[in-house]
């Protein structure tokens, strides 16, 4: 959950920044923000994998082959935000992957590749819903706070059932 996290940050700062200009993402900053969430995200889950990277310069080249295909198969009946972030988790679990085993060089092509798939394949849909941000209206708050409880629900409710009756009976006398 902290890759959702991570993305839901990231999208909350890219919607404060949209606002700010009062004006719809162009082509470019939608890919850019892509490549930004893939690169946070496969931070994330090498760190959380334990995994050190130490971002290499880019040199080694890999085909981005099965991701494209993983990301055509994945999209092919339509888009939706939760196929989004399933493609998001594959290219995590391949850079942490490519990382173990001594290629961390890779995951630039991975991030990449999904930049290039985002301007392929996303940038329209993006736009529709008005950017990364609208993502925000689709996660559900997996905060385990003291408010998110579901006796605290029930409690309230029933505080409501009680009030509701005491007025009902004062109204009556």
């Amino acid at each position: 959950m902290k890759g959702m996290e991570v993305l839901r940050r990231s999208s909350v700062f890219a919607a404060e920044v949209m606002e700010v200009f009062d004006r719809s993402p162009t082509d470019k900053e939608l890919v850019s923000q892509a490549k930004t969430l893939c690169r946070d995200y496969i931070h994330s889950r090498l760190n959380r994998a334990g995994i050190g990277w130490s971002k290499p310069e880019h040199g080694v080249s890999a085909p981005g082959s099965a991701l494209g295909e993983v990301s055509s198969v994945l999209l092919w009946l339509g888009v939706t935000w939760g196929k989004v972030v399933s493609l998001y988790a594959v290219a995590g679990a391949l850079a942490v992957d490519c990382v173990r085993h001594g290629h961390p060089a890779i995951v630039h092509t991975i991030v990449d590749c999904m930049g290039e798939f985002v301007r392929k394949s996303l940038v329209s849909w993006l736009r529709r819903r008005g950017g990364w941000a609208d993502i925000t209206k689709c996660v559900v708050n997996t905060d385990p706070s003291f408010h998110s409880h579901w006796l605290v629900s029930a409690a309230c409710s029933w505080g409501h059932y009680l009030k509701a009756v005491f007025f009902h009976l004062l109204r009556e006398k």
